[in-house]
């Protein structure tokens, strides 16, 4: 192994001068307009799935086990001529579940993927209905000024009636009540189902969200 000294760091920032000074003029600096949508929620609500969907191929590891998603992972994606990016966050925890400093970065990461993003698609688990824990990740779009899109997964595991899903966006509206303006879609990102609403919704979301800063 070559030893680390002042010397060798010395060398090592020339030679990075060195390949910067090769990119192409402008090279990293050129803007990016896709529709940034951020996927937020509890661990093991379906984030990952609702992705790998949507984009039609396995491109975000999917696992059963809660916390698989370390990082935040971004994805560009076409639509209808339409560009955007997905980004997979992190599942936030609560705080006294947040043991291992590897899950306190995996927070910050997903926070700072809600500051950076259009919409954010709040994914809650169905068959849980509202947590606590859903009521304060909203919280954090919320307070962010992001877009905002509820997206209930795992639709297809509800035994339903006649008023079923009227029944779902009164509880949303009785716990959620400080985001009213938010949409929300059923959905199962394990069958599809109404899948492709979600993004319709998200583009909704985001250009009159624009629209609105202009």
């Amino acid at each position: 192994p070559i030893p680390i000294s002042s010397a060798n760091m010395l060398n090592l920032g020339d030679l990075l001068d060195e390949i910067v000074a090769s990119f192409p003029e402008g090279a990293g600096t050129e803007e990016d307009d896709s529709i940034k949508i951020a996927m937020i929620g509890k661990p093991n609500v379906g984030k990952s799935s609702l992705i790998n969907k949507m984009l039609g191929e396995n491109r975000v590891i999917v696992s059963p086990i809660a916390g698989t998603t370390r990082d935040s992972i971004d994805t560009p994606f076409e639509h209808d001529g339409e560009q955007y990016t997905l980004i997979d966050t992190a599942g936030i925890r609560r705080k006294s579940k947040v043991n291992e400093n590897i899950e306190k970065f995996s927070v910050i990461r997903a926070v700072a993927a809600i500051e950076r993003c259009d919409v954010c698609l709040l994914m809650i688990d169905a068959q849980e209905g509202i947590t606590e824990q859903d009521k304060k990740i909203a919280g954090i779009a919320h307070e962010a000024g992001k877009g905002i899109v509820i997206v209930v997964n795992k639709w297809d595991l509800i035994d339903k009636e006649t008023g079923t899903m009227n029944e779902f966006k009164k509880e949303i509206a009785r716990e959620m009540g400080f985001m009213s303006y938010a949409p929300s879609v059923f959905i199962s990102a394990l069958t599809g189902q109404r899948v492709n609403q979600v993004i319709e919704m998200a583009k909704y979301v985001a250009e009159n969200r624009r629209s609105e800063e202009h």
